[in-house]
């Protein structure tokens, strides 16, 4: 069996914290209530440049009648429905889908009549919003097929910050008595391990202060990723992740939780 001095032999090896891609900006919740805010006014304007004649057309296909009034009256309410319901405890994911999937029409027929229609630059400045509100989501405008979206509020954030500050606590003490019973593993190396394991938390911590002042926190994010990495590879190569795991359990979902938000593969 292998003893907790390979654990400890490992975490100095990894003298470089492993690199992780992190979006560049995520964007709060004040943000994305922006960007929905600008989706009704940037359509708005789409509408009022198009040709009146356009407005006024019903197309007839092989799937049926599609009324241009109607598909106004229809994305208007999709829009509106995603601004009442987005909150900072509900993020509307739901809804930005309803969004995205009903202006790929719109976006088809602007980009089949070209440049040349009235109105397509209006259309163009809108469908630039909405891969702004997509990639908010984790999305993409026009969407990919089965695109899915989901955006955690900052609320949820704060709360899984939170849960990693008080889980790796646990963990540091459970790491600390654990080693110790280890007469091989150096003291030296000992502290060292449990200072790693104090470090996600205190990351964590600097991850929850930056997203509740509103500061730009990638970074932070992919700090607190990295380092969690870096620990959990760490004491999984040992005989003492047994005895970790119930603690570091705890924390696996509020690190996906802070890895799906910040885009960090």
């Amino acid at each position: 069996m292998k003893t907790i001095k390979t654990l400890a032999l490992v975490l100095l090896a990894l003298a470089v914290a492993m690199p992780a891609a992190a979006q560049t900006n995520r964007l709060y919740d004040k943000d994305v209530k922006q960007v929905l805010d600008q989706s009704k006014q940037s359509y708005e304007r789409f509408w009022d440049a198009l040709d009146n004649q356009i407005k006024n057309t019903t197309f007839k296909g092989p799937a049926g009648e599609w009324v241009v009034k109607k598909i106004d009256e229809d994305y208007r309410k999709v829009i509106d429905t995603a601004r009442d319901r987005f909150s900072d405890s509900y993020s509307a994911s739901t809804e930005v889908a309803a969004i995205l999937r009903d202006a790929t029409r719109t976006q088809t027929y602007v980009s089949q009549k070209g440049p040349s229609m009235k109105g397509a630059s209006e259309w163009q400045a809108h469908a630039t919003v909405l891969g702004q509100l997509a990639a908010a989501y984790g999305g993409a405008f026009p969407p990919v097929e089965n695109q899915p979206l989901r955006r955690y509020n900052d609320k949820e954030i704060i709360t899984a910050t939170k849960t990693i500050e008080q889980s790796s606590k646990q963990f540091a003490g459970t790491l600390d008595s654990t080693l110790k019973k280890d007469k091989s593993v150096p003291e030296a190396a000992r502290k060292s391990m449990v200072t790693d394991a104090k470090t996600v938390g205190e990351n964590a911590k600097a991850l929850r202060e930056a997203v509740e002042n509103g500061r730009p926190a990638s970074a932070q994010a992919a700090l607190l990723l990295q380092q969690a990495k870096k620990v959990q590879d760490t004491f999984m190569a040992g005989s003492a992740s047994a005895a970790l795991n119930p603690q570091w359990g705890s924390m696996r979902d509020p690190l996906a939780t802070i890895a799906a938000a910040f885009g960090v593969k």
